[in-house]
């Protein structure tokens, strides 16, 4: 009886071997690699991507009356690009600006040096953004000058940087002595003595405007008015300081730079409103080895405009 029962679980083991063998689902094959084709790029898409500044900018740039006598060419040496600036006039000069705007690099009279860059009012440091205007005010303006300051016969790379907004206007100077190791010279700004030397009284609203009286260091006054609501007008007050209008501009010919700054009554919930400006010079002093104020300050004021 053992041996019956003990053949029929061997069959039947067998029976279900073979039908799990025969019930077996053969592999999947694995579906065929698709190939991803990288997109083409067009010759014109390449080599846009592997410039700094445009062919219209540089061309703008360029112009007699937007150069300050250099030539801007963007160049590649050893894959790296490059802004390079010459002169016609020093055939030994050059200024080399990094591709991602960060470093730049002189060479005149044999002698090789890197430029500092200097703080921005928020304490980053601006870079070495080249612009002459091209596009408007938006563009801002960035770009370097060629002026003997001290005046021993030997050019000074002075970096003018002009930023704009509404009422807002923003000059940085930066002079360096290339003739010596790159070193900078330093400049004084002179906005707080500009604001100083005036003193401004608040004295009517009329039509619109606030009527103050402007007088000068040397005791002159001026009428001055300024656009401001009536119910404003009271809670005006004149503060000595720099203004949010602050422009320098170099005289290429004279060696010096003008400043100019606009100033006016601080008016609560507004900015950018002013009733005059304030003029001056500036120029190299050899006993202080800077750039500082040499002229006096001029002041001109605003009419009132009749409606």
């Amino acid at each position: 009886m053992k041996k019956r029962i003990t053949l029929w679980i061997l069959v039947l083991t067998l029976g279900l071997t073979a039908c799990g063998q025969r019930g077996e689902m053969p592999p999947e094959e694995a579906p065929p690699a698709l190939e991803v084709q990288a997109p083409e790029q067009s010759g014109e898409s390449v080599r846009l991507s592997r410039q700094i500044m445009s062919e219209e900018e540089l061309e703008y740039t360029n112009r007699e009356d937007c150069s300050n006598g250099f030539v801007l060419a963007e160049r590649e040496e050893d894959g790296a690009l490059f802004l390079e600036f010459t002169r016609p006039d020093a055939p030994d000069f050059s200024l080399r600006i990094s591709q991602d705007l960060t470093e730049a690099l002189a060479e005149y009279q044999g002698r090789t040096m890197t430029l500092e860059r200097v703080e921005t009012p928020n304490g980053t440091l601006y870079d070495w953004y080249v612009s002459a205007g091209y596009g408007g005010l938006v563009s801002g303006y960035s770009m370097p000058f060629w002026v003997d300051f001290t005046g021993d016969g030997q050019p000074e790379l002075a970096w003018l940087r002009h930023g704009s907004g509404t009422g807002f206007h923003e000059s940085v100077c930066t002079v360096y002595n290339i003739s010596g190791q790159g070193e900078i010279i330093p400049l004084v700004e002179p906005w707080e003595e500009m604001a100083d030397s005036i003193t401004v009284e608040p004295q009517d609203w009329e039509d619109g405007y606030i009527r103050s009286l402007v007088t000068d260091c040397q005791g002159q006054t001026y009428t001055a008015w300024q656009w401001v609501q009536e119910e404003a007008w009271r809670d005006c007050s004149y503060w000595p300081g720099k203004s949010g209008w602050a422009s320098l501009e170099i005289d290429q010919e004279r060696c010096t730079l003008e400043a100019v700054m606009l100033f006016g009554l601080e008016v609560p919930h507004m900015f950018g409103a002013y009733m005059g400006g304030l003029r001056t010079e500036l120029a190299y002093d050899a006993e202080q080895g800077a750039i500082i104020r040499s002229g006096p300050i001029a002041v001109s004021v605003d009419e009132k405009l009749e409606r």
